[in-house]
């Protein structure tokens, strides 16, 4: 399992729209935006592979400007972790 976050940088304007997309990813939680864009995410994936494909879609995603990680880690058993 890969978990990760990052801030999403839309461009201005069309925050909301980038942000209802976002919401309707599979593995992607929202929990801050402000006026100027900025989406703060986490996100969720089976394997760095798919973590990355999910960055890269998002990148792709009309009205995103740019995606930054902020945070990354892997749990190769999340089911044995203390």
């Amino acid at each position: 399992m890969n978990i990760s976050s990052a801030i999403v940088y839309a461009q201005p304007g069309r925050e909301p729209a980038v942000r209802a997309r976002l919401s309707s990813m599979p593995g992607v939680e929202i929990h801050a935006a402000s006026e100027d864009g900025k989406i703060v995410i986490t996100l969720e994936s089976e394997s760095d592979r798919s973590a990355t494909d999910q960055y890269e879609a998002i990148g792709r995603e009309e009205g995103v400007l740019n995606i930054a990680m902020v945070y990354q880690q892997t749990e190769s058993h999340p089911d044995q972790e203390i």
